[in-house]
């Protein structure tokens, strides 16, 4: 599997916007972890990982 980082930029937005069209149908979390598990179990079908690392980051 491909980490969700070495993505290129397009295909991160691209996979982002499908994400978010597909979890408008479902309920929703405020827990982050919960919410890093949710998207590595869908991007895993296409052969991409993601975890915590991928996530940008924070701003001070």
């Amino acid at each position: 599997m491909t980490p969700f980082r070495e993505q290129p930029a397009e295909r991160q937005e691209a996979l982002r916007t499908a994400y978010a069209a597909e979890m408008a149908r479902q309920g929703s979390t405020c827990e982050m972890a919960e919410k890093i598990a949710r998207f590595a179990a869908w991007l895993a079908p296409q052969g991409v990982s993601f975890g915590p690392e991928d996530l940008p980051p924070r701003r001070q």
